[in-house]
């Protein structure tokens, strides 16, 4: 039987240990990974209370909030999370609302309106000029719908917070309306399915380029596995018969790069059989390896698709790679997830079963599978529908 924890204490299901206590009135909220944690950080807090370092509710700037509710997270959820709402708060954090340039992180946290809100939401999505805290000048171009609706949503959820914390009374976010996307969708550009004609343009200027990434293109073409995937394979990995997908690379909290323990999701563990073009990019890639290695033994615990010097691959430099291949061979230009997109929309055009596209793919919905994923060329769609019989 559990131990049972003290007063004011409750566990989370992701083990972590909510401490709730009160200090003049005031109520506040610490977590640890143990009893003895919770008692230390609430030591901690009373102590900042007493010396008049803790802002009080009404004092508390969104700016403050946003702080505290990402060091609430750490923990709990993945590194990249963090990372990514860190980008996002920090966006909003620093963006002006008005014509005299009040940030929208300076604003009290209970006083915030949802005409602020609605302010914020339109200037995410202009340029945004500002200093750093060296006093440096520096742009930030303007965020796409997406993004934008993505930082609301976020900070909706940040004011969720804030009530169940007894620092506000109500979420002023909530009659703020998601804004109607304007841009195309990343599936019909830079993510779009490349037709045949495209891919053999591309895979043929590349050889000639004698491009580090060909046999990395090779291999996502015909395995429909994502870039991080492909980073992520070990030599213990593969067999004559296929890879199995068992990691990928990763962001860490501070922006680095590694090698994660497990896939973006748990239907993402999964066994991708080889075709012969697979077979041959991943021989290719080992005798690269061979070279660049002065033909030392291969280390078990080294990814097969590596940068050129050796280091895990990154998505910049690769699509960097993609767009100057796709300015000498004349085609638009494409990123790396590309190549995801073209595998699963031959593999439609063949016939394949979607429940066995999916399972390749590791999607766990299937309409995922169909709705992004599955293209297909004006051609096709013509000779299917001459196939079939109306009458």
């Amino acid at each position: 039987m559990a131990k049972k924890l003290p007063a004011g204490m409750t566990l989370r299901a992701d083990g972590r240990i909510v401490n709730r206590f009160t200090i003049e009135g005031k109520r506040y909220c610490i977590y640890g990974r143990s009893v003895k944690e919770c008692r230390e950080r609430e030591t901690e807090k009373r102590d900042q209370v007493k010396a008049g370092l803790v802002k009080k509710g009404k004092e508390k700037t969104v700016g403050d909030y946003f702080d505290e509710w990402i060091a609430a997270k750490e923990g709990t959820v993945k590194p990249t999370t963090i990372r990514t709402d860190t980008i996002l708060l920090n966006r909003m954090k620093i963006t002006p609302i008005d014509k005299v340039g009040t940030t929208f992180g300076s604003l009290k946290l209970a006083k915030v309106e949802t005409a602020n809100v609605r302010a914020l939401q339109g200037a995410l999505q202009k340029e945004l000029k500002f200093k750093t805290d060296k006093g440096e000048e520096k742009k930030r171009k303007g965020m796409t719908t997406r993004a934008a609706n993505d930082s609301i949503h976020l900070l909706k959820a940040v004011y969720k917070s804030a009530i169940a914390e007894r620092l506000v009374n109500w979420n002023p976010v909530e009659g703020v309306k998601t804004l109607k996307r304007t841009e195309k969708a990343a599936r019909d550009t830079i993510h779009r399915a490349l037709t045949k004609a495209e891919t053999a343009k591309f895979l043929e200027t590349a050889k000639k380029r004698n491009s580090s990434y060909y046999n990395l293109y090779v291999f996502l073409l015909n395995t429909g596995a994502r870039l991080g995937e492909a980073g992520g394979l070990l030599p213990g990995d593969i067999t004559k018969d296929g890879v199995t997908i068992k990691r990928t690379i990763t962001r860490t909290e501070d922006g680095g790069y590694e090698i994660g323990s497990d896939t973006k999701t748990s239907a993402g563990v999964r066994f991708i059989p080889l075709m012969p073009e697979a077979s041959a990019a991943l021989d290719n890639q080992r005798k690269a390896n061979d070279i660049i290695g002065g033909g030392k033994v291969i280390e078990m615990g080294k990814p097969i698709f590596r940068a050129p010097r050796g280091s895990l691959l990154k998505s910049a430099n690769v699509n960097y790679d993609i767009a100057n291949i796709c300015s000498d061979a004349g085609i638009d230009k494409f990123s790396c997830h590309a190549f995801r997109a073209t595998f699963a929309t031959r593999c439609v055009e063949a016939g394949m079963p979607p429940k066995t596209l999916m399972s390749i793919l590791g999607h766990s919905d299937i309409s995922m599978t169909l709705t992004l994923y599955a293209h297909c060329e004006d051609n096709t769609k013509i000779e299917q529908l001459k196939a079939v019989n109306f009458v």
